[in-house]
């Protein structure tokens, strides 16, 4: 298979994986056990036992998720170096945007603003009083796949 082609499959395989990302609503977070009762993140999800490694090599990567069932004005979405604790929000201006709420919310991370490295994806909702959920993030038991992934970006 040429380099384009695999480039595309690539594109084509982690959008896929993508669609399918926050298979639950985000109001279920608060139902998680917390990291040290649990094993899971500090928001309190109980992360999978073997997250997927997919791979990326194009300029862009469309992140997308279920709405919210609960009232939602909009959505943050973050990033973190894979295996570390501190997440960095994407959607802040001037260089992006919180997501506004819709059937189909998602969201493009541009190589530029992560570079090369091994990423894992977060989405807080947020709602009218600007109360945010926990976050929701790629390596949850509730991603799809449920192992949960994270992103290998080399562009």
């Amino acid at each position: 298979m040429c380099g384009k082609s695999k480039k595309y499959l690539g594109i084509l395989v982690f959008v896929l994986l993508i669609l399918f990302l926050f298979g639950c609503p985000m109001y279920t977070a608060v139902g998680f056990k917390y990291a040290e009762a649990s094993g899971g993140t500090e928001d309190g999800q109980i992360e999978g036992d073997d997250p997927v490694p997919v791979e990326v090599y194009g300029s862009e990567v469309t992140l997308a998720w279920d709405p919210s069932l609960s009232e939602v004005e909009e959505y943050l979405v973050f990033f973190r170096i894979h295996t570390t604790e501190t997440w960095y929000e994407l959607t802040v201006p001037p260089e992006s945007e919180p997501v506004a709420a819709g059937p189909s919310p998602e969201y493009t991370v541009n190589h530029s603003r992560v570079e090369n490295g091994v990423f894992d994806f977060g989405v807080k909702a947020v709602n009218e009083e600007e109360a945010e959920s926990s976050r929701h993030s790629s390596l949850d038991i509730t991603a799809q796949p449920d192992t949960g992934w994270f992103l290998i970006w080399n562009h």
